[in-house]
């Protein structure tokens, strides 16, 4: 499908008059698909099973008649007062006690059956309306599912979870090993949900909850907004709704709700995409959250909400004069075939009044419509060539949300951050020019070269089969430190480290040193391996098999191995002993890169090389950077989107964008 660019719109939010006006303008600036109704609840439903549709009705006429697709969205993210002061049980109770209060959003417990049942009436009307209505292109159901609440209801469904997922009380008793602290359970109802606050940078917390039992609740927390989002696809679908179903998710750094089996009850996944609020700064965040995304199916994706101006609540943070442009070509790189952007109207009221959209308040166009209108032109001259591009991914990352969820109850070491540590990986594959999907340990690695897994904390006897598998036909896996720690109970099993996964890396871990503070340890490459550094977490490992690449040159376990590499079958091991920094992870995989069959390419600082496989081999360039920067190229290429030939070099500008295609290709840009 050919690219296409979209907006977030609230007519409900403006008088009646300016819809038309808006509408027209969406566009003449070359928009295609506009998202309403997510949070409109109270004008769909101003009081119990009374509905009012004209206004929608209306909405959607206007946009259809500018020929405007319409993605409509299930308004349950913004329960209206009527229903909460019917019934207040709906609003959940966090972790700290506090009960979320009415006025913002979110304010809702997905278990609660009062909640349930008023979800089912609202979508259920829509269903009715607006289920087989051609003007209704795709549904979004509720808004950033999120949130984990501990009322009496959810800690009545923990109960029931365990018990469907364990059978009997014995079985739970021996899976979390309660006899530690003599926390045996006689029956199912005498667990509570867990302590979940966020552990402190002390050794311990004072309630710190049985890892198991902790792990577990966040698993149930994760299927309860899978469940109610499934409520809301089956309310669809049992009335008769043809069009995809989407919901948005946010991106690789939220971590509370597994989205690989979310994405299973999704036709598309689309996510929101804010890179301003990436706080390291850094192109990859967003680059690793849109391929963390896009392997949720291994299909493209829409993008939902995209930042197009300043943005925040209380303090704003403004993008630069170009980003608009560079992130939109970035998401579209990444496999985005829709790109919507947050939104169409700087707000006059509410929280978001500084949350700054395509025109301002005063509804006049301005710059950041005008740059969106050339940047439509573009991508829509480019749009067949974009169409039948895909990414080209020789490596994959694995992401799995049990090790995840593990992490956040025992974090063991900040170096050890499961976000951090996995964008380092990421990045330093990213900037050699190496392309990198994200899936689950689950997922088909045979097409790989190199199957990175950053953060494999929690292992099975399934997951150790499938990597063997992989490796012993030729593949490069990397391990980082701390891999194969727990089971699925989150457990230790009765094994040296990396456990399952010992015999795999040829080695076992001797020893551990957890250090907080952030003096790094040097290593030694041995036999023209590459040197680094560590920081934070370091294991002292036993050879078993496996050849040393590298040495800790300094510290308690100096003259001991750091790094190995173990030959199985046709492929190759590399167990990586401590936290290495960026650089450090960079050269190691500059150095294992020739041996698994990856080329690398020398980028400079802040410029991002995307492959893409279409008409012909292609080439995206994005400058991150806002100075100038020149790229060396392999052959003389054309720029399509400036048509420019280049032969030996390209000048990308500050936040500047090249797709390029060998001179000699046969490629139209529409």
């Amino acid at each position: 499908m050919r690219p296409r660019l979209g907006v977030a719109y609230y007519p409900e939010q403006w008088p009646r008059g300016r819809w038309e006006t808006d509408a027209r303008l969406m566009a003449e600036a070359g928009l295609a698909v506009v998202r309403i109704g997510e949070f409109a609840w109270v004008e769909l439903e101003p009081s119990a099973g009374t509905f009012d549709f004209g206004w929608l009705d209306d909405a959607i006429e206007i946009l259809v008649a500018n020929e405007l697709a319409v993605m409509l969205g299930t308004p349950t993210a913004a329960p209206p007062a009527w229903l909460i002061e019917a019934h207040p049980e709906i609003l959940p109770r966090r972790a700290d006690g506090r009960v979320h209060p009415f006025g913002h959003r979110r304010h809702y417990c997905p278990n609660q059956p009062a909640m349930r049942e008023a979800s089912r009436r609202i979508v259920a009307a829509l269903a009715d309306r607006y289920g087989t209505d051609p003007r209704v292109e795709s549904w979004q159901i509720d808004n950033e599912l999120m949130g984990r609440c501990v009322c009496a209801v959810c800690r009545v469904r923990f109960q029931d979870w365990l018990r469907e997922r364990y059978g009997s009380i014995e079985a739970l008793n021996e899976s979390w090993g309660t006899a530690f602290w003599s926390q045996r359970y006689d029956d199912f109802a005498q667990i509570p949900p867990p302590e979940l606050g966020t552990a402190a940078a002390t050794l311990f917390r004072t309630h710190a909850p049985n890892p198991s039992l902790a792990l577990d609740f966040r698993r149930f927390t994760s299927d309860s907004h899978i469940a109610y989002l499934r409520l809301q696809v089956d309310e669809l679908r049992s009335r008769g709704t043809a069009q995809p179903i989407t919901t948005n998710l946010m991106g690789f750094k939220f971590g509370e709700i597994d989205y690989h089996r979310l994405a299973a009850e999704l036709d598309v996944v689309a996510w929101d995409n804010y890179p301003a609020l990436d706080r390291s700064g850094h192109w990859s965040g967003s680059a690793l959250a849109a391929d963390a995304m896009r392997g949720l199916k291994n299909k493209p994706v829409w993008i939902v909400e995209q930042q197009v101006g300043a943005l925040g609540w209380e303090i704003l943070h403004t993008p630069r004069r170009g980003q608009m442009r560079l992130h939109t070509y970035q998401a579209i790189a990444h496999g985005a075939e829709l790109v919507g952007y947050f939104r169409w109207r700087t707000a006059r009221h509410g929280t978001e009044q500084h949350w700054y959209g395509v025109i301002d308040a005063h509804g006049r166009v301005g710059r950041r419509y005008r740059e969106l209108a050339e940047l439509s032109k573009e991508i829509d001259a480019l749009g067949d060539v974009l169409a039948e591009a895909t990414v080209v991914s020789p490596a994959a990352l694995l992401h799995d949300y049990d090790s995840r969820f593990a992490l956040q109850v025992q974090p063991t070491n900040p170096s050890l951050a499961y976000e951090e540590s996995a964008q380092r990986h990421y990045e330093a594959l990213r900037t050699l020019g190496i392309g990198v999907d994200v899936i689950s340990p689950d997922a088909d690695l045979s097409s790989y070269r190199l199957v990175t897994a950053a953060n494999l904390y929690v292992v099975d006897e399934s997951v150790v089969a499938s990597l063997r598998a992989y490796v012993e036909g030729g593949g490069t896996l990397v391990l980082a430190p701390r891999a194969g720690v727990k089971d699925r109970s989150n457990v230790v099993p009765e094994l040296p480290f990396p456990t399952l996964l010992a015999d795999l890396a040829g080695v076992e871990v001797a020893d551990v040193a957890s250090l907080l503070d952030d003096d790094p340890v040097r290593i030694s490459g041995v036999d023209g391996a590459p040197d680094g550094e560590f920081r934070g977490w370091f294991e002292q490992i036993e050879p078993k098999g496996a050849h040393v690449l590298a040495l800790y040159a300094e510290g308690d376990f100096a003259e001991t191995p750091a790094v190995t590499i173990h030959s199985v079958g046709d492929g190759r091991v590399v167990y990586i002993a401590g936290v290495a920094d960026l650089a450090t992870l960079r050269n190691l995989y500059q150095a294992v890169a020739p041996d698994a069959g990856l080329v690398t390419a020398a980028l400079p600082d802040g410029v991002e090389c995307v492959q893409l496989r279409g008409q012909a081999p292609l080439l995206m360039f994005l400058n991150h950077a806002d100075g100038e920067r020149r790229v060396s190229l392999d052959g003389a290429k054309r720029d399509l989107i400036t048509g420019v030939e280049h032969e030996q070099s390209i000048r990308l500008a500050p936040f500047g964008v090249a797709l390029l295609a060998p001179v000699r290709a046969a490629v139209e840009t529409a």
